[in-house]
């Protein structure tokens, strides 16, 4: 018979111990989580909806990693991005066993659809990028939840690039569907007056837009006209790719985007039309969301490590100048159900769509606030929008584009410029045409311009009293020499 040392029996004894309070997998309890996921043949650009899709999967695996008391488990359905499309798949999903909550849509239409099929079945939706600001009314979408600010506080951003870029002669361009039409309703509500006109875009045949209204539309915008675009990212690349046809981009037009429009990315469309339009909109500019912190000692790191070891498509760029369009968003969703079902674990409650809900609306326990890839992550429950203090600002990015991205220039903090770097307009122009924009001015100001109006005015004026004082004297003179020669005459 073998004797065992006694330090060997206890480390034995030890890993027996161990091995008997470690659940096995079949003990581990899974949670079924909906991803109405987006697809490239929407409104959605091919690319993001790749990088989105990667995204979620990335931040499922990481957060799974680091949990042994339980796993969840994603039911992906294709919103396209349409609000029938997530009428359809959120009534399937609401028919999955264990569902304790739904990520997603990014759209707010389709959002808005899903938000009302899954409220019956209780279940709670929590978006990364859906911004309309009728998703923060509590009677009509109690269970919407999202981590991104509501498009009032963009208005606001919008507002304040054009005061401080002294834009005072704006056409608006917008469609009919939820995200463009009330946020431009509202940014006309703040901009006033320099806002002198807004067309609101009919769609086209089998095409987001009608061309031939469009063509019209850019052919009578006056030179120097800033075009402020209200659309989704699919509308802002047919609107360049007319505008590249007319021969309407860089100077004297100049193009600012709303957070749709700089979602899309020119160098990645299809074929040549990405390299005509790469040339064609360099230097045009708009707002992104806040692009969150990438540093290596960021929470963020690990999933984009875990991104690149994967070899999974569509890895954005991770400079700090660069934007990714509500990536990180998305992330910090995943994370915000794996820390609610922290809490309650910890608590010893059941986990199911009930307590989730009661969690995020703050009428239950494991209500969350963490620090995530866009900083500190907590919810207002009286709108169900990611909460706005002083200490927690609403952040804007405005950004130019470059040649294969975004780069950031400045950032806007509850309404307020914080940076801005200089900016140049695009194109090609003369030296003498050339304006170089710094963070105070941009374009020629409402006073600046006024004051070139009375000047021209007064001297047109004064060119016209000058000009008929010298006739009345001629007149005279004229009048005095045939009087002379008429007594002349009668003297004779």
């Amino acid at each position: 018979m073998r004797i065992y040392s006694g330090n060997y029996m206890v480390l034995l004894l030890a890993f027996f111990l161990v091995r008997m309070e470690l659940p096995s997998a079949a003990d581990i309890p899974t949670y079924h989580v909906g991803f109405l996921s987006p697809s490239p043949d929407s409104a959605i650009p091919a690319q993001l909806a790749v990088e989105w899709n990667s995204a979620f999967l990335v931040a499922l695996e990481v957060l799974n990693s680091e949990r042994n008391s339980y796993q969840l488990e994603a039911v992906s359905l294709n919103s396209a991005c349409d609000y029938q499309e997530a009428a359809l798949a959120s009534m399937k999903l609401s028919k999955k066993s264990g569902l304790i909550g739904v990520i997603g849509p990014a759209c707010s239409g389709a959002a808005i659809s899903a938000s009302n099929t899954l409220l019956s079945y209780g279940i709670p939706i929590v978006s990364f990028a859906a911004t309309a600001s009728v998703l923060s009314s509590r009677s009509l979408f109690g269970n919407f939840f999202r981590t991104v600010y509501s498009d009032t506080y963009q208005a606001s951003a919008v507002a304040a690039s054009v005061v401080k870029l002294n834009m005072t002669n704006v056409t608006l361009l917008y469609t009919k569907d939820y995200y463009s039409f009330s946020l431009a309703e509202r940014i006309g509500e703040l901009c006033g007056s320099a806002i002198t006109r807004s067309e609101l875009l009919e769609p086209g045949v089998n095409i987001p837009i009608d061309i031939k209204q469009l063509e019209t539309v850019l052919n009578s915008i006056e030179r120097k006209e800033i075009v402020l675009l209200v659309v989704q990212p699919a509308v802002a690349e047919q609107i360049w790719k007319t505008a590249t046809d007319l021969n309407m981009t860089g100077y004297p037009w100049w193009y600012f985007g709303t957070d749709g429009t700089t979602a899309f990315e020119p160098a990645v469309a299809e074929g040549k039309v990405a390299e005509r339009l790469v040339v064609a909109l360099q230097g045009e500019i708009g707002l992104a969301p806040f692009d969150g912190d990438f540093s290596d000692s960021s929470a963020c790191q690990k999933f984009y490590t875990h991104w690149k070891e994967k070899s999974y498509a569509g890895l954005p760029a991770t400079d700090t100048n660069k934007s990714r369009s509500y990536v990180p968003y998305l992330i910090d969703t995943v994370t915000l159900f794996f820390e609610i079902v922290d809490a309650l674990h910890g608590a010893a409650i059941e986990v199911n769509a009930s307590t989730i809900l009661a969690a995020l609306n703050g009428s239950g326990p494991g209500s969350p606030q963490f620090k995530g890839c866009t900083g500190v992550v907590q919810l207002d429950p009286d709108s169900g929008s990611r909460s706005v203090s002083p200490n927690q600002p609403a952040v804007y990015n405005l950004v130019s584009l470059l040649q294969d991205h975004w780069e950031l220039k400045g950032r806007i903090e509850n309404g307020t410029f914080t940076t801005l770097l200089p900016l140049t307009r695009p194109g090609t122009f003369s030296a003498a045409e050339q304006d170089l924009v710094t963070s105070d001015s941009i374009l020629p100001s409402r006073s600046e311009n006024r004051v070139l109006i009375a000047t021209i005015t007064i001297l047109f004026t004064s060119v016209v009293l000058v000009a008929a004082a010298l006739l009345y004297i001629h007149k005279k003179r004229r009048n005095a020499a045939k009087v002379y020669v008429e007594l002349v005459q009668e003297s004779h």
